[in-house]
């Protein structure tokens, strides 16, 4: 009887869950209908001109990102832990999970990760421990860099608005830069007390903090050009003094697409706030187009990178049989 009804609350959970997700999915459908509807002599008017070569470059830009962003990884995995790994194996491990991040939930690529890394001696609490301090660092940090932006652009938001909310979250992450130790600990403590988990401490320093932060304040700069050269690939003349809030609105719309766990990949949510931010940027189309050119950027560069992870998967493997055959022999 408990194990059925342990069942029963699962599947319970798991249907409320693909149902908000459909839910969330159906409101920003309707928000992107609705605007259509009002904007759509413009959207019509649209003279669709793809310039290849931007093309390229924007995608170059997100395959700037995603290195980088997996570098932070193998960064933090090898400063903390005594066994080690080659960026490669990195490049394997953490695009091939990422792919996961369509299906409803935020957790199969740290499963995934803490499957392949338990053969290697790494534990499963300082796999998990890695991908929350890389994943905190990440959002910080675009959220930071996207918000400095803004404040750069005092006509899109005001200053009374963006310059409070930066000035809070810089103070709030030097403090936790300078007592990382502190503040992480206790975090962990409520963690483990909630969720009745045993994550491990794992020292960091401060220098590693800054470097890491270096890390990803290339990749989010690196993310933003690659929204901005997109304009061009599709045929918008952005003005020079928009460039800082066309990059700005994909770093916050990619933060914001992180936080709604329930829908796959942040999808819907990443556009319908991307558009917001994309208001007055250009005259025509350009806040709807964008956000969808975006995503399908995106979505070619996980696969990508997944397909890559993949190929060099089964290099791996075939070398490990290899060594075990000629170690037999």
């Amino acid at each position: 009887m408990v194990g059925g009804r342990k069942i029963k609350k699962s599947n319970y959970k798991k249907a409320m869950q693909v149902f908000l997700s459909l839910l969330v999915l159906f409101v920003v459908s309707f928000f992107f209908y609705r605007e259509f509807q009002k904007n759509w002599e413009i959207v019509r008017s649209y003279d669709l001109k793809i310039d290849p070569l931007y093309i390229v470059l924007s995608f170059s830009a997100i395959v700037v990102t995603y290195l980088l962003t997996t570098y932070g990884w193998f960064f933090t995995l090898n400063f903390l832990s005594n066994h080690k790994i080659t960026f490669p194996e990195s490049v394997a491990m953490v695009n091939t999970s990422n792919l996961t991040k369509y299906i409803p939930g935020k957790v199969w690529s740290y499963a995934l990760q803490m499957y392949w890394l338990a053969k290697l001696g790494f534990s499963k609490s300082l796999v998990l421990y890695v991908n929350l301090v890389n994943l905190y660092v990440s959002l910080m940090t675009a959220l930071i860099v996207g918000l400095g932006y803004l404040v750069l652009s005092p006509d899109v938001f005001p200053l009374s608005m963006t310059v409070p909310l930066l000035s809070i979250l810089v103070l709030f992450e030097f403090c936790f830069i300078k007592f990382n130790s502190t503040i992480i600990n206790r975090l962990l403590a409520a963690f483990n007390a909630v969720f009745k988990r045993d994550i491990q401490y794992f020292e960091i320093t401060v220098n590693m903090l800054l470097y890491l932060h270096g890390i990803y304040v290339v990749a989010a700069f690196s993310f933003g050009m690659g929204a901005y050269l997109l304009c061009f690939g599709i045929g918008f003349e952005v003005a020079t003094n928009r460039i800082l809030q066309v990059m700005s609105s994909l770093m916050i719309s990619e933060v914001a697409g992180f936080i709604a766990v329930i829908t796959p990949g942040g999808l819907g949510v990443r556009e319908g706030v991307m558009y917001l931010l994309l208001k007055g940027v250009s005259p025509g189309a350009l806040s709807f187009i964008l956000p969808l050119a975006m995503r399908l950027v995106s979505m070619i560069a996980d696969i990508f990178f997944g397909t890559a992870g993949l190929v060099l998967f089964k290099q791996f493997n075939e070398k490990a049989a290899s060594g075990n055959r000629s170690m037999a022999k």
